[in-house]
């Protein structure tokens, strides 16, 4: 298939050598890439052929397409046979990094890492040998559309019945059409939707792609309004607080990575976090459970703005790209500027990625300060350290003329942690770590509790700036998500003998105005924050938040397990995330 066929070339022995060629590359790669298949002997007897099948029918379904549109055999294989490669090598990097293989929604960030400090980010996990074969296969695939020539024998109707043909077979597998799509479907039970690690070993990763796509696509999740009624009679709101006399400034400091090492075991309390241990026995403070690990960082941030549970959209894996279109976006943002706040975001990097621009403003957001007001800031390693940040957060603080409530979201700790520039290797790799370990492990603990111990020690200048202004001050801090480091949780593991994706985090909600310490640890979500914050502040909304904090304070988990009364609290969030909530008063 490495020549233009001729005219009178018979079609269909083109085709059939076309397809035959697809379907061995294809084979080649499923069988030696797919994590359905790392780990069996490659041998004709210890592989399933059906599942082989299955997760080869789709690459020979695009490069049919691409040769009804381009009429080019090598460049319709060889742009199939390259993006089936991307499709395992992206694969692969998740998996080392978040031990969670390829999604759907993985997909739709790829207009937001094309270009800018998105696409920046994706490429520093890549090694310069890796770049270049990257570029100069998309060279190459360029080349190849604009200097091959197109097939003479499929022109005219042979080419609309092999246009046609690729469409409807890839309709049939993007549509979850009968009966191509049947054949994928048809699973035995091996597709866990809540385990997507252990349906990608199962089923192949593109039978996988294929049945998150189907099963759990669609976003507009059942409501139980019967329960949510039952609910909202059994926990009226109680009588109204009176007004503080001040409204304090309410700042959220949502720290990259930022966990406690000290979980891990050989690694003691005095090696890490004095600031944050500090002042742990002077304000409130405990456990936090998330809903993201090891990256996702957008998920814990849309539980804490808004108070909802992203349990309860499990057909979401990005809230900020399909739970955030209308306008508003119910808020605490919204909330807050109702009561007389000014309200601002803060985020040292580009304003569009994650959609967090549009999505800020529908929150409620009246500033959002980002990349562009840090492009002198010092970088400690990729990205404007944790200084920078707080330097411009106080210097906003004080500029205010009137209540704030300031969003902040630091960037300096954010991976890949080995061989990142700006900064004192010397300081690297003085940080103490287990002996014993992997190297490479050893490399990517170092590099991390160096940015680590730059956000405890921000974080405990931040609050004696907090500490001597005339203003009371709120400050909430906690981290988005464990570090992805999994090569070091299995190399230590953790303490409690659960898993990474099982561990809490550090919060910690400092009141300048505060005279005694805390009584004890609270264990809480990242949903309840909102609620617990504006508790603390005094406010009284006289809505979802109200009722979300009576919730908070009888949920004996703190949110570490499922709802006492799970479909009622279910109703009542996608209620709120459709503005559709009404309270009674």
């Amino acid at each position: 298939m490495l020549r233009t066929p001729a005219r009178g070339w018979p079609l269909l022995l083109d085709l059939v050598l076309f397809l035959s060629l697809v379907a061995a590359l294809s084979w080649w790669q499923v069988t030696t890439l797919d994590p359905a298949f790392a780990e069996i002997p490659q041998s004709a007897a210890s592989i399933d052929l059906l599942l082989v099948w299955r997760n080869v029918a789709p690459a020979l379904v695009l490069a049919l397409l691409l040769l009804g549109f381009t009429r080019r055999g090598i460049f319709s294989i060889s742009t199939s046979m390259a993006l089936l490669y991307f499709l395992y090598f992206a694969n692969a990097i998740k998996l080392e990094l978040l031990d969670t293989p390829l999604l759907p929604g993985d997909l739709s960030l790829l207009g937001h890492l094309g270009g800018g400090s998105g696409g920046a980010l994706l490429a520093r996990y890549l090694d310069p040998g890796q770049l270049l074969w990257a570029a100069g296969g998309g060279l190459a695939m360029i080349g190849l559309c604009l200097f091959e020539r197109g097939w003479d024998c499929l022109r005219g109707l042979p080419r609309l019945a092999v246009m046609l043909v690729a469409l409807g077979l890839g309709s049939s597998l993007a549509l979850n059409l009968s009966p191509i799509s049947t054949i994928f479907s048809d699973d035995n039970g091996k597709f866990l939707a809540w385990s997507p690690t252990s349906s990608a070993k199962q089923n192949g990763l593109l039978v996988t792609l294929l049945n998150y796509l189907w099963r759990i696509s669609d976003s507009s999740l059942p409501i139980d309004r019967a329960a949510a009624a039952k609910l909202l009679d059994e926990h009226p709101l109680p009588a109204s607080l009176p007004a503080p006399t001040e409204l304090p400034d309410i700042i959220i400091l949502q720290s990259e990575s930022f966990f406690d090492p000290a979980r891990l075991k050989r690694i003691d309390k005095d090696r890490s976090l004095p600031e944050l241990r500090r002042l742990s026995t002077r304000y409130r403070h405990g456990d936090l459970w998330v809903p993201a690990y090891g990256g996702g960082t957008i998920r814990t941030e849309f539980e804490t703005l808004t108070g909802l549970a992203m349990k309860e959209f499990p057909t979401t894996e990005y809230p900020y790209f399909r739970l955030t279109n209308k306008d508003p976006v119910p808020s605490l943002a919204h909330t807050l500027a109702a009561k007389g706040y000014r309200t601002l975001a803060i985020h040292p990097n580009t304003r569009d990625f994650w959609n967090r621009a549009a999505t800020f403003a529908r929150m409620g957001f009246a500033d959002f300060d980002a990349a562009e007001h840090f492009a002198g800031a010092q970088r400690i390693g990729w990205y404007p350290g944790d200084d920078a940040l707080i330097d411009h957060m106080l210097e906003r603080l004080g500029q205010a003329t009137a209540p704030i409530f300031m969003f902040a979201i630091s960037m300096e700790n954010h991976g890949p942690y080995d061989g990142y520039p700006n900064v004192d290797p010397e300081k690297v790799a003085a940080q103490e770590v287990p002996d014993g370990i992997d190297p490479v492990a050893a490399a990517r603990l170092r590099g991390y509790l160096h940015h680590l111990d730059n956000a405890d020690r921000t974080l405990g200048r931040l609050v004696g700036a907090l500490e001597k202004r005339k203003r009371r001050s709120l400050l909430l801090f906690y981290g988005d998500h464990l570090p992805a480091l999994p090569l070091v949780y299995s190399e230590l593991e953790f303490d409690d003998g659960e898993p990474a994706p099982s561990q809490p985090l550090p919060w910690l909600l400092v009141d300048t105005a505060q005279t005694s310490p805390p009584t004890a640890a609270e264990a809480t979500a990242s949903f309840y924050l909102p609620a617990l914050l504006l508790d603390a502040a005094g406010i009284d909304d006289r809505g979802y938040f109200k009722l979300l904090d009576g919730l908070r304070l009888n949920d004996p988990s703190g949110g570490a397990q499922d709802f006492p009364q799970a479909d009622g609290i279910s109703a009542l969030m996608r209620l709120q995330q459709r503005g559709e909530l009404s309270i009674p008063q």
